[in-house]
């Protein structure tokens, strides 16, 4: 997982150029209950590619752990088998920790204010530059204070990633760690799928909506103008399916106000007309709320 603020990757996987993303799908080959072969799937292939030297593999029942070892780095990966192909397994949890000693890693920089980060900073080497991050525009992401501690979590997709940093003279911050954990669907037949910078603004007569707004990343609004082929419904306090008909197809999305600010997040999308809210809304956690 990069850093989302710049790209930076403190400690790609072992095996797996540096410019792929973290997977999400592999196969393990596992005899006498040691792990002796990987595949990352791609589509419908596995593509072999070895075990990695600094890996170690724990087989539990329908789970697998890889750590991985890199100079001071660890990182911790939870597989969990597929409930129908016994060979497939999810990446459900990834827990890295860095060496915050490490000169080669960017130090972070935050100003706080009542207990909030007001603004934040990232400094690259000596002679690296330092880049400016408006956190007013990092949408479903929320900071929290603890001491000598920042915490940043942040919801994309259904991957719910937490930073943390810690200081050691109350000015210079490093990434500590990281926290990936994918949200299981479970049987839902509508899947968490966070958009995050795909926002609205709705204005409601009961449960019929009446005006509808995107909101852009600055905060600012811009009208929707009405569509034939575009309806709004409220199946629930907080959520607002949008109906789009194209032709003879028909898709939806769903988008939430888990805070209670007024601005609804897509969460969710698909073809047809059946949204499993119920399912959707097991998804959807306090933590997550918090940030949408």
């Amino acid at each position: 997982m990069r850093d989302h603020h710049t790209g930076f990757d403190p400690f790609a996987i072992a095996g797996r150029p540096d410019d792929e993303p973290a997977p999400g799908d592999v196969r393990f080959t596992i005899q006498g209950g040691r792990v002796t072969g990987i595949g990352h799937v791609v589509g419908s292939r596995a593509i072999a590619t070895g075990l990695p030297a600094n890996a170690t593999f724990i087989v539990g029942a329908g789970t697998v752990t890889e750590t991985l070892t890199r100079d001071a780095a660890t990182a911790t990966l939870t597989w969990t088998a597929d409930a129908h192909d016994a060979s497939l397994y999810h990446l459900a949890h990834e827990e890295r920790t860095f060496d915050t000693t490490s000169a080669d890693t960017p130090t972070y920089g935050f100003v706080l204010r009542g207990g909030t980060v007001a603004a934040m900073t990232q400094t690259f080497g000596a002679d690296g530059g330092t880049h400016t991050v408006d956190v007013a525009r990092l949408v479903a992401s929320a900071f929290t204070v603890d001491g000598g501690t920042v915490i940043e979590t942040t919801i994309r997709g259904n991957t719910l990633v937490t930073l943390t940093f810690t200081t050691t003279d109350g000015t210079a911050y490093k990434l500590a760690s990281e926290t990936v954990s994918v949200v299981p669907a479970g049987a839902a037949a509508t899947v968490l799928d966070v958009e995050p910078y795909e926002r609205m603004r709705f204005t409601f007569s009961g449960d019929t909506v009446t005006l509808a707004h995107a909101v852009k990343m600055d905060g600012s609004t811009i009208a929707v103008p009405p569509h034939a082929g575009v309806t709004y419904t409220r199946p629930a306090a907080g959520y607002v399916v949008e109906t789009i008909m194209r032709g003879t197809d028909t898709f939806y999305e769903v988008f939430h106000d888990g805070s209670g600010d007024g601005i609804y997040t897509a969460v969710a999308h698909g073809s047809g007309t059946a949204v499993d809210l119920a399912g959707l809304q097991a998804q959807i956690t306090a933590q997550i709320d918090l940030l949408l």
